[in-house]
């Protein structure tokens, strides 16, 4: 009788936003996780990329400094600086599927005093509804349209 009016108050103190950092502590790790590969994704999509546009960027190291090691990877963090000019991360619904997308401007270097020409790159796969971080999942259903998110470059 005691356990079950013990687990009858905490379940109350849940109810009203009491004692929730206990279920907190045990969902950010897997949340992180789902973060950790949606960021491994997207670097991994960016710096094959930006190899692809500027053959000096090596895409090892290009990956690490976009994952927030740019000051390892010093000369590499300027060559993406000079080169990525803006990308974005959106998260969609489409029926009952899920998509993480990709998408990033780039600019060769110049070249004998011309403009580069800016190079669109696009990347789309198929997610779990799990693999969507928690703030982002909970602005899916609440505004019912893709959620798009600007990626920060390295400095």
């Amino acid at each position: 009788m005691n356990g079950c009016l013990t687990a009858l108050v905490q379940f109350f103190l849940r109810l009203f936003g009491i004692g929730k950092a206990q279920v907190r502590r045990t969902t950010e790790p897997l949340d992180e996780r789902y973060q950790e590969f949606v960021d491994v994704w997207v670097s991994e999509s960016l710096a094959r990329w930006l190899h692809e546009t500027r053959t000096d960027i090596d895409i090892a190291e290009a990956t690490r400094a976009l994952l927030g090691e740019a000051e390892r990877y010093p000369v590499t963090s300027a060559r993406i600086r000079e080169t990525l000019i803006d990308a974005k991360v959106t998260f969609s619904q489409r029926e009952t599927k899920q998509y993480l997308e990709v998408e990033s401007y780039m600019a060769p270097r110049q070249v004998n005093g011309q403009q580069p020409q800016i190079l669109r790159w696009h990347a789309e796969r198929e997610i779990n509804w799990q693999e969507i971080p928690d703030d982002v999942r909970e602005r899916l259903i609440r505004l019912r349209q893709p959620v798009t998110l600007g990626y920060a470059i390295p400095q």
